[in-house]
C-alpha cells in the first residue's frame, strides 16, 4: 500500500487531528479566560473617568493649591481615554477570537471526517487514484485548518499587546495617584478632599493590576500554545507536501 495521509508509518503519522485539536482547545481556553479576566475593564475605565471629573473640580475649589491636582487629574483622562481604546479594541478582539475559535472548531470536525474517510480508503481495496483523491481533500482540510491556527495565534499576540498597554496604564495612574498624594501633603484645608482622590485611584488601581495578574497566565499559555501550533502547523503541511498531497 503506498504512504498515505493517515497512516503511522514513517511519515504523517504526526497529522492525526486529535493531537491538533488537544492543543487547539487548550488554546480556546486559555483565551476565554483571558478575556474573562478583562470582563470588568470598562467598569473601571469609567470609575476612573468620574474620579477625574471630581478631582479636577476639587483642584478648582482649591485654586493656586489645586493647579498641580489639575494638572494630573487632566493627565489621568488621557489615560481614561486609552483604556476606552484599549476595551474597544479587546472587543473587537474578542469578536475576532471567538469567531475563528468556531471556525476552529468546525475545521476540527471536517478534519476528523477526511481523516476517518481517508483511513477507511487506504485500507480498502481502491484504486490509487481514489485514494490520491482522499488523502489530497484531508491535506487541503489540513491546510485551512493551519491558516485559521495561524489566525488565531496573531490574535492571541494582539491580546498579549492589549494586556501590555493595560500594564502601561496601571503604571501610570499609579504614580499620579502618588503625585496626588504628595500634593494633598502641601493642601492646607483640602488635603482630605486631594488624599481622598489618591486613595481611590490607588484602589482603582489596585484593582487593575489584579486584573492583569488574573489575566497574565492565561495570556501567556496562550501564546505558548499559539505558537506551539503554528509550529506544528506549518510541520504538518511540510509533511504533506513531502508526500505529494499538497502543491
Amino acid at each position: 500500500m503506498s504512504q498515505t495521509a493517515t497512516d503511522g508509518g514513517g511519515g504523517t503519522g504526526s497529522l492525526r487531528s486529535s493531537r491538533i485539536e488537544t492543543r487547539a482547545n487548550a488554546l480556546l481556553g486559555d483565551c476565554r479566560r483571558a478575556f474573562h479576566a478583562f470582563g470588568e475593564l470598562d467598569e473601571l475605565a469609567e470609575n476612573l473617568r468620574i474620579l477625574s471629573l471630581n478631582a479636577e473640580l476639587a483642584a478648582g475649589r482649591a485654586g493656586e493649591m489645586g493647579r498641580a491636582v489639575r494638572a494630573l487629574t487632566q493627565y489621568t483622562r488621557e489615560l481614561v481615554n486609552r483604556l476606552a481604546q484599549i476595551q474597544g479594541e479587546m472587543n473587537s478582539l474578542r469578536a475576532r477570537t471567538y469567531s475563528l475559535s468556531s471556525t476552529i472548531l468546525r475545521g476540527l470536525l471536517n478534519l476528523q471526517l477526511f481523516e476517518r474517510a481517508a483511513e477507511l480508503i487506504n485500507a480498502g481495496s481502491h484504486d490509487g487514484a481514489t485514494r490520491t483523491a482522499a488523502n489530497r481533500a484531508f491535506a487541503e482540510t489540513m491546510r485551512t485548518l493551519v491558516e485559521t491556527l495561524g489566525d488565531m495565534a496573531s490574535s492571541v499576540e494582539d491580546l498579549s499587546r492589549r494586556a501590555h498597554g493595560i500594564e502601561e496604564v496601571v503604571s501610570q495612574s499609579d504614580s499620579i495617584a502618588t503625585n496626588i498624594a504628595i500634593e494633598a501633603s502641601a493642601a492646607g484645608v483640602h488635603e482630605k478632599e486631594f488624599r481622598t482622590v489618591s486613595d481611590t485611584m490607588r484602589h482603582y488601581v489596585d484593582d487593575l493590576r489584579k486584573m492583569i495578574d488574573e489575566a497574565s497566565d492565561s495570556v501567556r499559555r496562550a501564546l505558548e500554545k499559539g505558537e506551539s501550533l503554528r509550529r506544528v502547523g506549518l510541520e504538518n503541511l511540510q509533511t504533506l507536501r513531502s508526500n505529494g498531497f499538497l502543491e
